[in-house]
């Protein structure tokens, strides 16, 4: 089960540099005008998937 756990972590930290960071700069070379309110909302998606993540961890090691 740790290791399990180990994974989610692991998808949590790429998928919150991903989704915060890297998603809205890719939107913006494609030409999409990305307002702060937006930005702010994909890097709040991609903490928000970290910390999902990480519950999940802790409740796979309790098992």
């Amino acid at each position: 089960m740790e290791v399990l756990a180990v994974v989610l972590i692991t998808i949590g930290i790429i998928g919150s540099r991903v989704i915060g960071f890297f998603y809205p700069d890719w939107k913006a070379i494609k030409g999409e005008k990305m307002s702060e309110r937006k930005r702010l909302g994909y890097s709040a998606i991609g903490i928000g998937l970290l910390l999902l993540m990480y519950v999940l961890s802790q409740f796979l090691i309790r098992i």
